[in-house]
């Protein structure tokens, strides 16, 4: 493994140096003019318009997180470590395993033998997922695609030699799924490894974006990630968004970025919001992307052993939390060293799949529907969405009292109700309208969904 990664270093002399000239050519004029940086930046955002439709239709999404520290599983000398995919240095920053025996043990024994992208897509697919967001490169510097900045990536260091990357862009492409790169702004290696020929760690980050932007297909979507920098390698100021804002921007006009372009958390920066493993608490006015793991922790990457993984009816709450309040939801799971997704993230998929194949209209393409209010009754939990002249109820747990739920909806008009799921018993609705308002009794039908049942309100207008 040694000498190919020294064979490999070879090329990377004389690739790095045409990329680093490539990266700082031609449109240079435009994405370093800080009057553009401005105007462009001026235009973030994705609530209305046309360039953030289909992230709004999408409102759930797969995460994963791949990467050589699968190899480890959260275990380094018979030792766990949290979050997993930081084993190599963790939040602490300090060097847990030394570069070169990272590179020996993790790097050096990574062969997911089982690794299937059109397995994994189709997995999503079927979960009613509608894109996915992979590891390109986490904070370790490991790039899981083939590049010409550094040796360090997985078609040059690990056994495995194929470019994960390219083959999950390329499934995503031939499924309908959109393809969303990570891309770890933080980089605990990159001094070590980067090629000869660049500058700065600037130079080399932008290098490896245009890599990505280049050779893997339409990228509509790029979330970055790690807003904390290394040893200064980059700064965490208003700048310094603007200006990598800036730079994806013009390499891909439509592409969404999310806030961890600068400030992350609490920030306007980006187009949107991340907040990890924590749901929104109101309906918002800035959209958000909630990240979740399978597991209840902040593993990211997976964990030999794992046993602690949410349930299929939190998740689908969460979703349908999500969706109510103007965001999206998305789920991730950390595969194992032989390239599987875990049993048990399977089996959440399947349930999730199924549940939205009956329930998705009231998911997919909708907004929040702040016009209905939900009066409060021990034990009722109903979530609202609408889609033109429609309103979803979506019943989490009905009153305890047993007495029909009490749901007053500012829209007049009504014309019929029903519930998606066909299999179920039909429900009673009793409507009565007032003078700017519709007041429904909706009585507990006979059979429910165990994770959320869906009553549908027909309208003669939108509004």
């Amino acid at each position: 493994m040694n000498s190919n990664i020294s064979f490999a270093s070879l090329r990377y002399s004389f690739a790095a140096i045409i990329l680093a000239v490539c990266s700082a050519s031609a449109d240079d004029a435009q994405w370093r003019d800080p009057a553009w940086q401005d105007a462009i930046w001026a235009q973030r955002g994705c609530n209305a318009d046309a360039r953030g439709q289909w992230f709004r239709d999408a409102k759930f999404g797969a995460f994963i997180h791949f990467g050589v520290y699968s190899e480890l599983g959260g275990y380094w000398h018979g030792r766990q470590y949290d979050p997993a995919e930081q084993i190599l240095g963790l939040g602490e920053r300090h060097e847990v395993i030394p570069l070169d025996e990272y590179r020996a043990e993790a790097a050096g024994r990574f062969n997911p033998r089982n690794f299937n992208a059109k397995e994994w897509v189709a997995m999503i697919k079927a979960a009613g997922q509608k894109y996915v967001i992979v590891t390109t490169k986490h904070h370790d510097g490991f790039c899981m695609f083939n590049t010409a900045t550094t040796s360090n990536n997985v078609v040059d260091a690990t056994p495995f030699g194929r470019d994960v990357i390219k083959e999950l862009a390329d499934e995503c492409k031939r499924q309908g799924i959109v393809f969303c790169p990570y891309y770890s702004i933080g980089d605990w290696t990159a001094a070590k490894v980067e090629a000869p020929g660049f500058k700065t760690y600037g130079d080399y980050m932008r290098a490896q974006l245009k890599e990505l932007f280049s050779n893997y297909g339409e990228i509509k979507m790029l979330w970055f990630d790690n807003y904390w920098y290394v040893d200064n390698q980059w700064q965490n100021d208003e700048a310094h968004a603007k200006e990598l804002y800036a730079y994806v921007r013009s390499l891909s006009p439509n592409t969404l970025i999310n806030d961890r372009c600068g400030r992350g958390a609490s920030s306007t920066d980006g187009d949107y919001a991340t907040p990890e493993n924590q749901l929104k608490g109101s309906l918002q006015k800035r959209y958000f992307e909630v990240v979740m793991t399978d597991t209840d922790d902040d593993n990211w990457g997976g964990v030999r052993g794992a046993t602690n993984y949410r349930s299929p009816a939190e998740l689908i709450q969460n979703l349908i939390d999500c969706t109510s309040k103007g965001g999206n939801f998305v789920l991730n799971v950390g595969p194992t060293a032989s390239g599987e997704f875990p049993p048990e993230h399977k089996a959440i998929l399947q349930v999730m799949g199924k549940w939205l194949a009956t329930n998705g209209a009231a998911i997919y393409s909708t907004e929040p529907a702040p016009e209905c209010d939900v009066s409060p009754q021990p034990g009722l939990k109903c979530y609202a969405t609408k889609a033109g002249s429609n309103i979803y109820l979506e019943f989490v747990h009905w009153p305890d009292s047993g007495q029909p739920a009490s749901i007053t909806i500012h829209r007049k008009g009504f014309v019929d109700a029903g519930i998606l799921d066909s299999s179920l018993s039909s429900v009673q609705v009793q409507p009565t309208a007032t003078n700017d308002a519709t007041v429904f009794s909706i009585a507990e039908p006979t059979e429910v969904d165990p994770y959320a049942t869906v009553i549908r309100l027909t309208f003669k207008n939108e509004n």
